[in-house]
C-alpha cells in the first residue's frame, strides 16, 4: 500500500511557539513551586494537552480558579483584553503565547473600528480565537458571521470592514465577502487567514483527489483540522477525521491502494508518523 503524507502537515509556527513558551514556563516555575495556568486548552490536541498537564500545566475554565501571584500562559488562540487586565490586577505573571497571525487580526480589527467601519468577523462565534478578536472593540461595532445564511438577519451598514478567523477557508471568505456587497456602499476586506493554513488546505485538496483513502489527524475540537477534513471530503468521500493511530480501523484499508495523511496545525509530526507506521504494520 502506498502512503503519502501531505505537504505542510504538523505543527504550525504559532503552535510551536505556544508550546515552547508553555514548556519553558513549566521548567522555570515547577522548581519554584509556582503554579502555571491556562484558560482552556493551550492548543486543540488532547494528547499534547494531557502531556503538558502531567508536567504541571493547569487548565481551568474560570479565571476565579487561578491563584493570585501565579503564572498564566495565554493560549495560541489569544484572549479578550478584559480577562488579561483582571489577571494582572491579581499580580499574575502573563506569558503571551498568542499566535502572531491572531495578533495581526486583533490589530486590524481595532484599526478598522477606529476608521469608522462596522466589523464583520467571519468565523465560529464560540471559538476562543473569535472570542478574543471580538472583544478587541465595543460589541456594538462588530458582528460575527459564520455562514452566508447569517447575512439574512444582518442589517446594512454605511461602512463594513471584514476580518476572518485565521483557520477559516478562502472559499468561505469569498462567499461571505461577496454577500456583504449588498449590505454596504463601502466594503474593506482584510484577509487574516494564516498563510500556513491556506498552504495546508491547498495540499489536502490536491492529495485527497488522487488517493483511495484520506486521513486527517487532529483534535475533534480543532477548527483548522475540521476544515481540512471538510475540504478533503469535497474531493474524496473516503475521508476520516481521526485524533491519533488508535482511531484507525483495518476495514478502511482492505481495498485501498493509496492512502493520504494530513495533520492539523496542532498535530505533532510523531502522531502522523505513528499513523503511517500502524497502517504499514497492518496484515490486510
Amino acid at each position: 500500500m502506498d502512503i503519502e503524507i501531505a505537504d505542510n502537515s504538523g505543527y504550525c509556527f504559532g503552535v510551536k511557539r505556544a508550546l515552547k513558551l508553555a514548556r519553558k514556563a513549566l521548567d522555570e516555575n515547577n522548581a519554584r513551586h509556582k503554579k502555571v495556568y491556562t484558560l482552556g486548552s493551550i492548543i486543540h490536541n488532547p494528547g499534547v494537552v494531557q502531556e503538558l498537564s502531567e508536567k504541571g500545566l493547569m487548565s481551568v475554565k474560570d479565571i476565579k480558579d487561578i491563584e493570585e501571584g501565579s503564572v498564566f500562559v495565554v493560549r495560541s488562540h489569544g484572549m479578550p483584553p478584559a480577562i488579561l487586565d483582571e489577571l494582572k490586577k491579581k499580580n499574575n505573571i502573563i506569558i503571551d503565547a498568542t499566535c502572531p497571525f491572531v495578533k495581526k487580526a486583533h490589530k486590524r480589527t481595532k484599526k478598522l473600528a477606529a476608521d469608522g467601519f462596522h466589523i464583520v468577523l467571519i468565523g465560529d462565534n464560540d471559538h476562543p480565537e473569535v472570542c478574543g478578536i471580538r472583544e478587541q472593540v465595543d460589541k456594538s461595532r462588530i458582528s460575527v458571521i459564520n455562514k452566508i445564511e447569517d447575512l439574512a438577519s444582518f442589517d446594512s451598514k454605511a461602512k463594513i470592514g471584514v476580518v476572518v478567523q485565521t483557520t477559516q477557508t478562502m472559499e468561505k471568505l469569498k462567499v461571505i465577502a461577496c454577500g456583504l456587497l449588498d449590505k454596504t456602499r463601502e466594503l474593506y476586506v482584510v484577509n487574516t487567514i494564516c498563510d500556513t493554513t491556506k498552504n495546508r488546505q491547498d495540499a489536502v485538496r490536491e492529495l485527497s483527489g488522487r488517493v483511495d483513502i484520506m486521513l486527517v489527524a487532529g483534535g475533534k475540537n480543532s477548527a483548522n483540522t475540521t476544515h481540512l477534513a471538510d475540504i478533503s471530503r469535497q474531493k474524496n468521500p473516503n475521508t476520516f477525521h481521526i485524533e491519533n493511530k488508535d482511531d484507525l480501523l483495518e476495514d478502511w484499508f482492505k481495498n485501498a491502494g493509496k492512502v493520504g495523511i494530513s495533520g492539523g496545525a496542532s498535530t505533532p509530526e510523531e502522531d502522523i508518523l505513528a499513523i503511517r507506521k500502524k497502517i504499514e504494520d497492518m496484515e490486510l
